[in-house]
């Protein structure tokens, strides 16, 4: 029985990257769309009306959009037997 440590530690590299990248990485990206959505919206934090800046609005609900659609393929992935057993829809390649 040989063990491969150099291949349990790649592996377990990826887990932690992975883990990273959607456990910190979408809530953080969530939290930037809020704060780019608040300083588009032409309000300053004490409530002193400056000019509204579209491009950081409409960058701000891309990101949104990024979340959701990461949300999403994450719980289509999660089901992606049950859909395919239970409905006949075949998705990643199942």
């Amino acid at each position: 029985m040989d063990i491969d440590f150099a291949e349990i530690l790649l592996a377990a590299l990826r887990v932690l990257g992975v883990g990273l990248l959607f456990g910190a990485g979408l809530p953080a990206l969530f939290a930037l769309g809020i704060r780019l959505r608040a300083a588009g919206a032409g309000e300053a934090s004490d409530g002193v009306q400056v000019a509204r800046r579209p491009v950081l609005t409409a960058t701000g609900n891309v990101l949104f959009l990024i979340v959701i659609a990461a949300v999403v393929a994450g719980v289509l992935w999660i089901t992606r037997h049950s859909l395919d057993h239970y409905l006949g829809i075949s998705l990643f390649g199942v």
